[in-house]
């Protein structure tokens, strides 16, 4: 009866493989809350190509895992957003065990993929279908062999065992969904909006379970060109002069503010008309979403990612879509972990809508061991 309050569980090592950098977090439940074990943090640095040099990853993400303080060397990866395909398709009603070999050969005819040569998932939305409709909305999701042995093969080189890889929206789901797992909490709709560098996704939950997903292709290196063609720089300076406007509106430690109200101001009439069309394309997502699933309008959108903190972002995001937009779940799900983290890196951890992505990969550690837990309590036997 008191397992839950005094039980604790670790996490395996979350690794989020971003575009502009690497995130290494492990977490651990105590008492219902959670504890950071490790945590590690790569840059990318302008010219780096992590694709092209397997060994500088390998080496940085050894470093980073030497000094980070984990336990274990099991781990969750989420790969880059760009290399994984995903599209909303609708099929004809099937148990799952069909459903897996229909939606194989989805992805190939639809993304272009040899079936032997491609992983494949699926998640069924919920959505109620117009006019009687016998078909099902299923999110297809697919990345080629390819692109997974790019990512995995240093990551094992480095001394790690990948456990699993899975998409930085499911990851983002559970990490936003932590208080909202039963069934009685499908009521609890939220949008979720994360901003990255090459683009951008728009996810609805309800309760813990993904009723909507689509990428938008507006993000960060699309903010940074508009910066740069506005005030006629280089792409480099611009994408510093968005960081120093970000650090300083999120409060960021050895944030140093732009002093000069005129290029702040430029640079926000740089970016408004991209942030205008940005959260019209959100608000449509909500406006279909509603059409689906009548009677749970989103009671809240919360809004994370590296450049989902462009500053002026969450009011034009509240004018147009009229919800309520917060930068954490519940103010716990991520933001009590930044002490723990900046203890273990010793230097600024950025904010936490940069490790959101990494917390919700350490996570399905815990929620596996958790399930395999009850299974055998449930059979009278100890997990293994």
């Amino acid at each position: 009866m008191f397992a839950g309050r005094f039980s604790s569980a670790i996490g395996s090592v979350g690794i989020d493989l971003g575009t502009r950098g690497i995130k290494l977090l492990q977490v651990r439940e105590h008492g219902g809350e959670l504890k950071v074990v490790g945590a590690g943090r790569i840059d990318a640095k302008a010219g780096d190509s992590w694709v092209e040099d397997r060994k500088a990853l390998t080496d940085q993400l050894r470093a980073a895992f030497a000094s980070g303080g984990f336990t274990g060397r099991r781990c969750v990866l989420s790969l880059p957003r760009g290399v994984v395909r995903m599209q909303l398709v609708r099929l004809p009603k099937m148990p799952d065990s069909e459903l897996r070999q229909a939606v194989v050969w989805e992805a190939s005819q639809r993304f272009g993929f040899d079936r032997e040569a491609m992983e494949v998932d699926a998640i069924r939305t919920g959505a109620s279908l117009q006019d009687g409709e016998r078909r099902d909305e299923i999110l297809l999701i697919a990345v080629s062999h390819d692109v997974i042995n790019t990512w995995v093969e240093p990551v094992m080189a480095a001394g790690l065992r990948p456990m699993a890889i899975e998409t930085h929206f499911t990851a983002l789901a559970r990490a936003f969904s932590r208080q909202s797992r039963r069934e009685s909490d499908r009521s609890v709709t939220r949008v979720v909006l994360d901003v990255g560098a090459s683009g951008s996704t728009v996810m609805i939950l309800r309760g813990d379970q993904i009723a909507f997903c689509k990428s938008i292709s507006v993000g960060g290196e699309q903010f940074d060109q508009a910066v740069a063609e506005h005030l006629q720089m280089d792409v480099a300076a611009a994408r510093e002069l968005r960081a120093a406007r970000i650090a300083a509106a999120t409060d960021q430690p050895n944030a140093r503010p732009i002093t000069e109200p005129s290029i702040d101001r430029a640079v926000y009439d740089a970016v408004r008309p991209l942030l205008g069309s940005f959260a019209k394309e959100v608000m449509l997502c909500i406006g279909y979403y509603g059409v689906m699933f009548r009677g749970y309008p989103p009671q809240r959108l919360i809004l994370t990612g590296g450049d989902g903190l462009e500053p002026r972002l969450d009011e034009t995001l509240l004018q147009q879509c009229r919800i309520p937009v917060v930068l954490d779940e519940d103010g716990s799900t991520v933001s009590g972990l930044m002490e723990q983290i900046q203890a273990i890196l010793h230097r600024a951890p950025g904010p936490p809508a940069w490790w959101a992505v990494a917390a919700g990969l350490s996570l399905r550690g815990i929620s596996v061991g958790r399930l395999k837990r009850l299974q055998a309590a449930a059979c009278g036997t100890e997990a293994a």
